[in-house]
């Protein structure tokens, strides 16, 4: 088991399916990061992706087109986003209390929408559906241990890398960066000086379902070719963790996103080698796991940290 284990560690195999799970966790986490910089952290992004995932597939299946179901995805969840901020903003409802709603939402509507529309219970797998395109790299797909590594990904891992740069100049180099910054800060400065706070807030909350949108994407159309019943997995929650850890700098995001996909690549990995001694129950254990780890460890931090400036 181990030996089969350290041979697909060798071929690259693990670094192919660690960005397979990095993907969505982190253009959630990037979501998150925006919205939770403007001051209206979104913690519906589970039932965002879910929702994303089913309106995906569905218009990408009746149209032939993974860009038209994509487009789909991410519309779908941006207005789910502004239906968050109308809750949140204008009429002052607590914005965690409508970020649980849109999770269970989420789950709910799709499966119930999956059963009025394609009279199906579990999943939903269309036939002829095009994916999310994989990007090859000519001359470089051929060299053996670099075309692995840079060449047959999914189109949208790359769009998350690129995400983490634009992520990076929007907030840090832009007008509205700063505004975003400033919002989520203090509120009431911002206003004084005549940042619209409800506006920034709101655009917060629709980047974060742009992101949530083409994460939810492609779960059902770059990673599998179909939707399934809460399919997410948690994978929203894992986002939440990341953007708890990421220090609210889209480069620790990253590195958030790569730990949490490490550990859903490693339990993947695990389960599908011959051989397994480990039960599977322990398996899936594996990326909780590293969420609670982490989580102390952010907890630990900040205590030290608030100590420090107490002291200083």
């Amino acid at each position: 088991m181990w030996q089969a284990l350290w041979s697909q560690i060798m071929d690259l195999t693990l670094v192919v399916v660690l960005l397979r799970f990095m993907t969505p966790i982190l253009l959630s986490a990037l979501g998150g990061l925006i919205s939770e910089i403007a001051g209206v952290i979104n913690i519906g992004l589970e039932g965002l992706m879910l929702i994303s995932a089913f309106a995906s597939i569905a218009v990408g299946s009746a149209t032939g087109s993974w860009v038209l179901g994509t487009l789909a995805g991410v519309a779908a969840s941006v207005i789910i986003c502004y239906g968050m901020g109308f809750f949140s903003i204008k009429l002052k409802v607590d914005i965690i209390i409508a970020g649980f709603a849109v999770n269970i939402f989420g789950s709910g509507f799709t499966i119930f929408m999956m059963s009025r529309i394609y009279g199906a219970a579990g999943n939903y797998s269309p036939s002829g559906l095009k994916n999310i395109p994989a990007v090859n790299i000519p001359f470089i797909q051929q060299i053996p241990v670099l075309g692995k590594l840079l060449s047959g990904h999914s189109l949208m891992v790359w769009l998350a890398l690129i995400a983490v740069i634009f992520c990076m100049l929007m907030i840090y180099r832009t007008p509205y960066g700063v505004h975003l910054r400033s919002v989520g800060e203090a509120p009431e400065a911002a206003k004084s000086l005549g940042i619209p706070v409800n506006r920034i807030q709101y655009s917060a909350l629709a980047w974060s379902g742009v992101f949530a949108g083409l994460a939810g994407a492609y779960l059902s159309m770059g990673m599998t070719s179909m939707f399934v019943k809460d399919m997410t997995a948690g994978t929203g929650f894992l986002a939440l963790a990341v953007v708890l850890l990421g220090n609210r700098n889209p480069v620790g995001i990253l590195f958030g996103s790569v730990l949490f996909g490490l550990a859903s690549a490693v339990t993947t990995l695990v389960q599908t080698t011959p051989g397994s001694p480990i039960p599977s129950q322990f398996i899936q254990m594996i990326p909780y796991v590293v969420t609670i780890i982490a989580l102390v460890f952010f907890a630990v931090r900040k205590k030290r940290r608030r100590m420090a400036l107490a002291q200083g």
